[in-house]
């Protein structure tokens, strides 16, 4: 079995075993933070499951016909549901849809193309809306025969109670630091592995795609506009219209970070408690400057916003609101 990512070896096996032995479960829940591979680990073991030479061996063989038809995207009995892109503007939906889990237990329903196993992905499985969770417990509660169906989420607290219970749990955490610097590092030579780990909370993919971004350049630029603007020396409707043109509102994002650590440091937690600690120095000049309850104001300001964050019109004035009030706490 591919073992690209050394600190996901030990589930590989168990999941392996678990399958030669018969012990697969139909429903499987796959949770952890962002970056650690689980969207790969899931399509791991779909190719395994989908194998069909591999009765004594906790691995696929990638010659047979469905190993072949696997790694081209091509096996009928694999079913990937995530959410739907619209053809037109190129934007992905907030939620998996009820239409789209219907329709999944409608082909897990039918009998396989090939080998008797059908293996269905759904990822990420907590942007199920309420009318989608509630479908996909009728198939949970009555699998068909050699159905394994595999939910990949970074929340689980935010699926129902009801498929939790239903799952077997298979928690993926961090890395050992060392471990995963030493592959950061081979990732990407000369990068200060170390520090973008400490950004990315010690997922290495996450802190492989903060060092191909330059991340920490782009968020010193974002911390320095926001500091001018504190200081009258910015112009906050021009920062403002640059966050709202960002779908993903990464700054904004990354403002709730700072308003967290500058919270830290003014409730007594000092140099120690900043976990943004590209921008320590300029966090602890900062925060004196700062009345912890116009903190404590602006970051509920924020977590309001992302919820609704949901239109254009809806981003851009979100982002104006957050930083003119940003503006008026100098």
């Amino acid at each position: 079995m591919d073992k690209r990512y050394p600190w996901l070896s030990s589930s590989l096996d168990v999941l392996g075993e678990r399958f030669v032995r018969g012990g697969m479960p139909h429903g499987l829940l796959i949770s952890g933070q962002p970056g650690l591979g689980k969207s790969w680990l899931a399509l791991q073991l779909a190719g395994l499951v989908l194998c069909e030479r591999h009765r004594s061996d906790p691995a696929p063989c990638g010659q047979c016909e469905g190993c072949r038809m696997f790694a081209a995207g091509a096996h009928p009995d694999f079913l990937l549901v995530t959410r739907e892109t619209d053809e037109k503007t190129g934007k992905q939906a907030s939620s998996i849809k009820v239409d789209q889990i219907r329709e999944l237990a409608g082909k897990l329903a039918l009998s396989s193309h090939r080998t008797g196993y059908k293996v269905a992905v759904l990822n990420p499985a907590e942007s199920m809306n309420l009318n989608a969770a509630n479908s996909l417990l009728k198939t949970l509660e009555e699998p068909t025969d050699n159905t394994v169906l595999v939910l990949v989420c970074t929340s689980p607290a935010r699926l129902p109670a009801t498929i939790r219970s239903r799952c077997q749990q298979l928690r993926v955490s961090a890395p050992e630091p060392t471990l995963a610097a030493d592959w950061l590092a081979g990732q990407m030579p000369g990068v200060d592995a170390g520090l973008y780990l400490q950004l990315a909370g010690g997922a290495p993919l996450e802190a492989l795609r903060l060092a191909a971004g330059q991340t920490v350049e782009a968020r010193l630029r974002q911390f320095r506009a926001l500091v001018d603007v504190l200081d009258g020396k910015g112009d906050p409707l021009g920062l403002a219209t640059d966050w709202g043109q960002d779908e993903q509102l990464q700054a904004i994002r990354w403002f709730r970070d700072w308003l967290m650590d500058l919270l830290r440091i003014r409730l007594g937690g000092g140099a120690d408690s900043v976990r943004n600690v590209d921008l320590k120095d300029g966090l602890l000049r900062l925060a004196p400057r700062l009345v912890a309850r116009d903190l404590f104001r602006q970051l509920e300001r924020i977590n309001q916003g992302l919820r609704i964050a949901d239109g254009v019109l809806n981003r851009q004035l979100m982002a104006e609101e957050i930083v003119l009030s940003w503006a008026g706490m100098r």
